[in-house]
């Protein structure tokens, strides 16, 4: 499973029209799009457990709010941070996605354009089927 990981993570960085353009803020932009794809499809998955009720709410933290700002606050704590921290860590420290590239150099081309959209429909299916 960490193959297909990192070659999902190589191909979205070879991939990117910043990195071929040698743009300072290609790391952010491909660092934040595979992150919030990561978090979106935890949030499905809790979804179906939920559906399933298999409550996981004692796990996440949780803000009692009527806001929408505090609401998207306790998605990102929840949802994206756990993955931005391991993403951090397992891609870009200590620029340990120039060795990646050149391990995993027989990337297809087309995997992390097909993981964003299959994560976005993934999502977009469970809100239809639960609604």
């Amino acid at each position: 499973m960490r193959n297909v990981y990192y070659q999902l993570w190589v191909d979205g960085i070879v991939n990117s029209k910043d990195f071929k353009n040698n743009e300072p803020g290609w790391k952010f932009s491909v660092y934040w799009l595979i992150t919030v794809m990561n978090g979106l499809n935890l949030a499905v998955l809790l979804m179906w457990l939920d559906f399933y009720q298999i409550y996981t709410y004692k796990f996440q933290f949780n803000v009692n709010h009527n806001s929408a700002l505090l609401s998207l606050l306790e998605g990102v704590i929840n949802y994206v941070t756990p993955f931005a921290i391991v993403n951090y860590y397992a891609i870009f420290y200590k620029n340990r996605y120039a060795k990646l590239i050149t391990r995993y150099s027989d990337y297809n081309g087309r995997l992390a354009l097909y993981y964003a959209l299959g994560s976005l429909l993934l999502l977009v299916g469970t809100v239809i089927i639960m609604w």
